[in-house]
């Protein structure tokens, strides 16, 4: 889409046959799956305000009319060198449960990793900050040592009561990339929780050469899920090249979100299963869009990739890796 042009948000999403994605995708394009964002406006804290009650009462008539019946819109928009994905949903859970769920690094590094490109996610609590490094590889399985690291400053800011405002930012990423922001916030309304997620970042030139080899070649038939328009038998056309690929990311990240707040009740002994086995089934929800592995090379992956995480963080300076800093 050029520059300045506005954002189409999905309506509906589709489905057809798995097809198999390419275990040889580059390393370099793995800066694209990073988790990053744009700082959201401010939430009143009124539930009753007529903006939330808007959102609120949009994604409730976007659920009646999706074949799916999901509350759940996605933006994204290129403008210049910058990049921007978002989500709005509403989870069928109390905004208590969401901000205690939501408000510690740890529980991130929990979520995080249910993306098939985080292979580890790892916190530090520091006098003045708290860091979440988030360890980027290839979707099948890969160690710590073998990934790209990335570390967020992590933050949950001062919100008004009733409301949840979770903040990480990186000034520099992978390959030239700077301002990465992600930013997610959440209301209560009605028992249940709205939230809306921003991720962005600028490209440098490397990025952009590398995001260019990979959209015409291993990406040339990718799609995200805005809708373009129609193709001429009436099935829709859905946005692909560098904006098919931020809503790609952005969703992987958001049916994360959903398996960690789902299993939350889940005896902890059999949480990890419960929640590998709901993400991946969430993913594959949209096939056309996300289905990357089998189901038993994720479940595989995400255990070994598990043991890994909980030996890196009980020593998270122990593994010299290639780090950027924030």
């Amino acid at each position: 889409m050029p520059a300045g042009k506005e954002a189409r948000d999905t309506r509906c999403f589709p489905t057809r046959p798995h097809q198999p994605l390419s275990r040889f995708s580059l390393p370099i394009f793995l800066l694209l799956l990073l988790l990053i964002g744009v700082a959201l406006p401010v939430w009143a804290s009124d539930g009753g305000s007529p903006r939330l009650q808007k959102l609120y009462q949009e994604l409730r008539d976007l659920s009646q009319r999706s074949p799916f019946g999901v509350p759940l819109r996605i933006q994204s928009d290129e403008r210049n060198d910058q990049v921007t994905a978002e989500v709005h949903a509403i989870f069928e859970h109390p905004f208590d449960a969401v901000k205690a769920a939501l408000s510690s690094p740890a529980s991130w590094c929990e979520i995080t990793p249910l993306n098939v490109t985080v292979k580890a996610c790892t916190y530090q609590i520091q006098p003045q900050e708290a860091l979440l490094t988030l360890y980027i590889g290839r979707k099948f399985y890969q160690s710590p040592q073998e990934a790209a690291s990335q570390p967020y400053q992590f933050e949950v800011r001062g919100a008004e009561p009733g409301t949840l405002s979770v903040y990480m930012s990186a000034l520099k990423g992978l390959y030239g990339t700077t301002a990465h922001r992600f930013q997610l916030e959440a209301v209560g309304v009605e028992g249940r929780t709205v939230i809306t997620m921003h991720t962005s970042y600028v490209q440098g030139a490397a990025a952009k050469l590398a995001t260019a080899i990979y959209l015409a070649t291993l990406g040339r038939d990718k799609v995200g899920f805005s809708r373009e328009g129609a193709a001429p038998g009436g099935a829709p056309e859905y946005v692909k090249g560098l904006r098919g690929m931020v809503e790609r990311n952005i969703m992987r990240y958001y049916l994360a979100l959903e398996a960690f707040l789902d299993t939350q009740t889940v005896p902890a002994p059999h949480r990890l299963e419960a929640r590998i086995n709901m993400a991946y089934e969430l993913m594959e929800r949209y096939p056309l869009q996300l289905h990357d592995l089998d189901k038993a090379e994720y479940l595989d992956s995400k255990r070994r990739e598990r043991e890994d995480q909980l030996r890196l963080q009980q020593n998270p300076s122990g593994t010299p890796l290639n780090q950027n800093g924030p």
